[in-house]
């Protein structure tokens, strides 16, 4: 066997090794914040009298527990006086890799903390259970991000989802190739 035969084999084998071993890829809090922000333009309609805005979330991956925590403020309005308060709403969630959607999902919604501002405090108890309706109704199964056809492909090789974890960098995905 000549030498360049020889050469030409062990990149054959170097190549293979390369394309067969599993990919990793990070997702980081501010793009899921940024899919989040996006999802929540609009107001979301509560018992055809309230109208509800969540905005400015402040999304932070907890790897201990593995939950996302989310921090946002809320404007819920009264639509018949159109009277408004504000505060401050806290959710956390697991976050679960749906393979056949190709995406990362938010699931077991919890408010952890609601504060709304003085005028409201009477109604607490109430709008705590208002926000957990909420919580469970319109962030439950909500997608947070969506894996893209072109993190499934690298060179020739095609990949799938094989699982995700939160890290202190983000979540981590990782990518096995398709046999």
């Amino acid at each position: 066997m000549k030498l360049s035969s020889i050469v030409f084999f062990i990149l054959l084998l170097v190549a293979g090794c390369v394309t067969t071993a599993d990919r990793t890829y990070n997702i980081t809090e501010a793009q899921v914040q940024k899919k989040i922000n996006n999802r929540l333009l609009e107001p979301i309609p509560l018992l055809k009298i309230f109208r509800v805005k969540l905005t400015n979330s402040l999304v932070k991956f907890d790897s201990k527990s593995g939950r996302m925590q989310a921090n946002f403020d809320v404007d819920l309005i009264h639509i018949p006086t159109n009277k408004l308060v504000a505060g401050k709403l806290v959710v956390s969630g697991a976050l679960r890799l749906d393979l056949p959607a190709n995406s990362i999902v938010l699931d077991e919604v919890e408010v952890e903390q609601l504060s709304l501002d003085a005028t409201a405090a009477k109604y607490a108890d109430f709008a705590h259970g208002l926000a957990q309706n909420l919580a469970a109704e319109k962030l439950n199964g909500m997608s947070l991000y969506t894996i893209k056809p072109e993190d499934l492909k690298f060179g020739t090789t095609l990949y799938q989802a094989k699982n995700m974890q939160i890290t202190d960098r983000g979540l981590q995905m990782t990518f096995t190739p398709v046999k």
